[in-house]
């Protein structure tokens, strides 16, 4: 949905609301969990995701990097590496709105995930192009 549109929804909510902020500015409620949304966003298993994240890596920092998308809490927001400008003019709004914290910490995931997500797309669209090939 529209950033205005989940502002209006929420607008009376007693708890402050989380969401997730896709690349065009969409955003949504991060169910079942912002993990959980993030890998159906992905539009793979969570095997084959797990397979390709490094041991040591936080995985809302590598799906974060991995879907382009921004997780959102009152006092904590994780975004990619390299935002879109819309996704900035959503976190901009919701901050307007004081759906944020005032000096709430904004996170981004390090080179060392930048990388390992690069090397995850190339591994993931080798499979599915030999599936493809095979069905």
């Amino acid at each position: 949905m529209k950033v205005m549109e989940f502002i209006n929804a929420h607008r009376e909510d007693e708890d402050y609301c989380e969401c997730v902020i896709h690349p065009n500015g969409e955003v949504d409620e991060p169910l079942p969990s912002h993990i959980g949304r993030l890998i159906e966003i992905a539009g793979e298993d969570s095997a084959t995701l797990n397979g390709q994240m490094e041991k040591n890596m936080e995985p809302l920092f590598w799906m974060v990097e991995y879907t382009r998308c921004m997780s959102v809490w009152q006092t904590r927001v994780v975004a990619p590496s390299h935002p879109d400008q819309e996704q900035q003019d959503a976190l901009e709004m919701l901050y307007d709105a004081a759906f944020l914290a005032p000096k709430y910490l904004y996170e981004t995931p390090d080179a060392a995930y930048v990388e390992s997500v690069r090397k995850a797309r190339e591994v993931i669209a080798e499979k599915n192009r030999r599936k493809a090939e095979t069905e």
